[in-house]
C-alpha cells in the first residue's frame, strides 16, 4: 500500500517527494541534465536522481488522480501522461511553430551526432530566428523577431522543454538548451503534418514565384 511504503520513509524525503511530485504536476517534464546558472555547467538534476530512486511509489501515487510518470533513462526524461488525455496544453501559433522548429533542430542535431557528451543542444535566439527563416517558417501578419520569440521561449523553459542559459526574453537575446523533453511535447504525427503543410506552403510560394 502506498500509505505504508510512504510511511516509511524519512520526514527530509517525505518532504522531499511532496516537493518533487508538485513539480512533476506543475511542469509535466524533468530531465537529467540540467544547466545550473551559478557554476555555467550542466550537472546532473538531483529531483531526477530522486524520482529514479523513488519511481514506484511516486507512480502509485500518481495514478491515484489518473496520472501515469513514463520514462526514457536513454534520452534522460520523466515524462507525465494523462490516463484521461485531458493534459494537453492549447499553445498559441507562435509557441507552435517556435516549438516545431525547435523539434527539427534538435533532430538535425542529433542526425548529424552533435553534442554528443548530453542529450541537450545549445541553442541562441537569432540562430533560432536564421532556421526559421530558412524553412519559410513565419509569424502570420507578424514580423519575426526576438523579442516576439522571447514570449513562447519563456513558456517552455517553465515546461523544461527548454533551459535558458543567458540573455533577456524581453530583449529577445537568450541563449538556451533544447533539452530532451521535446522529444514528447509534441507527438510525432503532428511533425508529419506540421512538415507537410510548411513544405506545401513554400511549393506554392515557390511556384508563384516562377
Amino acid at each position: 500500500m502506498f500509505s505504508e511504503q510512504f510511511a516509511q520513509l524519512s520526514g527530509s524525503d517525505q518532504t522531499r517527494f511532496a516537493e518533487i511530485v508538485n513539480k512533476i504536476l506543475l511542469k509535466g517534464f524533468v530531465v537529467r541534465d540540467i544547466f545550473d546558472s551559478r557554476e555555467k555547467i550542466i550537472r546532473v538534476n538531483p529531483d531526477f536522481r530522486f524520482i529514479e530512486r523513488q519511481f514506484d511509489l511516486i507512480n502509485d501515487y500518481l495514478k491515484f488522480s489518473g496520472w501515469v510518470l513514463n520514462k526514457d533513462l536513454i534520452l534522460g526524461v520523466f515524462y507525465l501522461v494523462n490516463t484521461f488525455e485531458d493534459n494537453s496544453i492549447r499553445i498559441d501559433r507562435e509557441t507552435s511553430l517556435v516549438l516545431f522548429t525547435l523539434r527539427l533542430i534538435y533532430e538535425d542535431e542529433k542526425e548529424e551526432g552533435g553534442s554528443s557528451s548530453t542529450q541537450s543542444i545549445y541553442m541562441t535566439t537569432p540562430s533560432l530566428i536564421k532556421m526559421m527563416v530558412d524553412h519559410g517558417i513565419t509569424m502570420p501578419g507578424k514580423r519575426l523577431t526576438g523579442r516576439l520569440i522571447g514570449k513562447s521561449l519563456r513558456f517552455l523553459n517553465n515546461h523544461n522543454i527548454i533551459s535558458k542559459v543567458s540573455g533577456s526574453y524581453d530583449e529577445g537575446n537568450v541563449s538556451f538548451y533544447i533539452l530532451p523533453s521535446i522529444k514528447y511535447a509534441i507527438d510525432n504525427e503532428k511533425i508529419v503534418a506540421m512538415s507537410n503543410a510548411l513544405d506545401q506552403l513554400n511549393s506554392q510560394e515557390e511556384s508563384l514565384i516562377k
